[in-house]
C-alpha cells in the first residue's frame, strides 16, 4: 500500500493469491495490516528526526479561520470546525454487493485511515484486484469529504485579529441565516 500526503491510500497492491493464504474473514485484518505497514513507511523519516508535530494533521489557527470563512453554509461550517479540532469522520463504501452491503467501507479521520472493513462473504468469491480497487475508491471518496485547509485567498492578507473578528461575525450571520 502506498499513502499520500493525507494518509490515504493511493495504490493498493493484494496478493494474487490471496485467496490460498487467507480465509476472507482476514481480509479485512490484512488490510489494516498492509494500512500500518504503509503508515509506518510514510511517517518514518518524519519521526526519525524526532518532529513529532510535523505529524499533527490539525491545521493552524489560520488555515483553519481561513477555510471556515471559505464555508457556504453553517453545516459546512460545523463540519470544517470539528475537523480541526480533530472530531471530523469520514467513511467511504464501494459498491453495495448482491449480499445487500457494501464491499468495502473505509473509516478516516483527519489523520489517518481507522478501520477497513471488507464483507466477507464478497471477498470469498471476487478478484484480489477488485479488493485493492474498492479500498481506493472508499479512500477517494474520504478525500472529496475532508475539508482542504489553506492559508491562501482572498483572506491571506488579513492578521489574526481581523480573522478572529470576521469569524465571529460570520458564524452569526451563518446561524441567523439558518434559521
Amino acid at each position: 500500500m502506498t499513502l499520500d500526503n493525507g494518509r490515504l491510500p493511493i495504490k493498493v497492491d493484494v496478493n494474487r493469491s490471496l485467496h490460498n493464504r487467507l480465509d476472507a474473514r482476514e481480509f479485512a485484518a490484512a488490510a489494516m495490516t498492509g494500512y500500518y505497514t504503509a503508515l509506518w513507511r510514510h511517517d518514518a523519516s518524519t519521526i526519525a528526526t524526532g518532529n513529532f508535530r510535523a505529524l499533527s494533521a490539525r491545521p493552524s489557527r489560520r488555515a483553519e479561520i481561513i477555510t471556515m470563512l471559505n464555508a457556504r453554509t453553517l453545516a459546512e461550517f460545523e463540519a470544517v470546525e470539528r475537523a480541526a479540532q480533530g472530531h471530523g469522520a469520514y467513511t467511504g463504501s464501494a459498491a453495495t454487493t448482491s449480499f445487500g452491503l457494501p464491499s468495502v467501507t473505509v473509516s478516516a479521520n483527519l489523520s489517518r485511515v481507522l478501520d477497513i472493513t471488507i464483507n466477507a462473504r464478497w471477498a470469498a468469491s471476487t478478484q484480489p484486484s477488485y479488493i485493492a480497487y474498492d479500498i481506493i475508491e472508499c479512500a477517494n471518496q474520504i478525500r472529496e469529504q475532508r475539508p482542504c485547509f489553506h492559508e491562501e485567498g482572498s483572506w491571506a492578507h488579513r492578521s489574526d485579529d481581523d480573522l478572529e473578528h470576521e469569524l465571529q461575525e460570520y458564524k452569526t450571520y451563518l446561524t441567523r441565516n439558518s434559521q
